[in-house]
């Protein structure tokens, strides 16, 4: 199995792409993926390639999900946007500081303010400069409700707002 590690939802799109690709192009180094996984599992090498033109580029979304442990796609994907919403490497130099731990970005955060985010397991504090690049800094009653703490946001509810806005932008990137 697959570790996940950052990556961005584009990426995994082009392994499935390519994946697919793989299938009808070198079929022999890439049936044994899909013979890996409990769809195909019951299926000898031969009757997988029987199925070869049948076999679509959402199977193959369907084995890169379970080579990473999820059971479905949809879940690897939400996953993965989860944690990626709201990274932009051309922000990096906006981030004021780095955590490994959110009890220390917490106190930081107390201390001097900023904005609170995590991406995958890291948790940063960063200015409204950063949050112009993810185009949510026209939302500041959004950011005020939620206490500019993304990870344990004061108002649910304004979570979810914001929250479905940075999905729409990622979703566009």
């Amino acid at each position: 199995m697959k570790t996940l590690r950052p990556i961005r939802l584009n990426q995994l799109k082009i392994e499935a792409k390519l994946l697919h690709k793989a299938l009808k192009t070198d079929f022999v180094n890439t049936a044994s993926r899909y013979l890996a996984h409990p769809l195909f599992s019951d299926l000898t090498f031969s009757e997988l390639q029987n199925k070869l033109p049948q076999l679509q580029l959402k199977h193959a979304y369907f084995i890169i999900a379970h080579e990473y442990g999820f059971k479905r796609w949809e879940d690897l994907k939400s996953e993965v946007v989860k944690n990626d919403l709201l990274f932009r490497s051309n922000g990096v130099g906006f981030i004021y500081k780095w955590f490994k731990t959110y009890p220390e970005t917490l106190n930081y955060h107390k201390q001097h303010g900023g904005y609170l985010l995590q991406f995958w397991k890291d948790y940063v504090i960063c200015g409204h400069e950063y949050i112009q690049i993810l185009g949510l800094d026209q939302y500041p009653k959004l950011w005020q409700d939620i206490g500019y703490n993304w990870v344990e946001p004061l108002n649910a509810t304004a979570y979810q707002q914001l929250y479905k806005k940075a999905l729409l932008l990622y979703t566009s990137l």
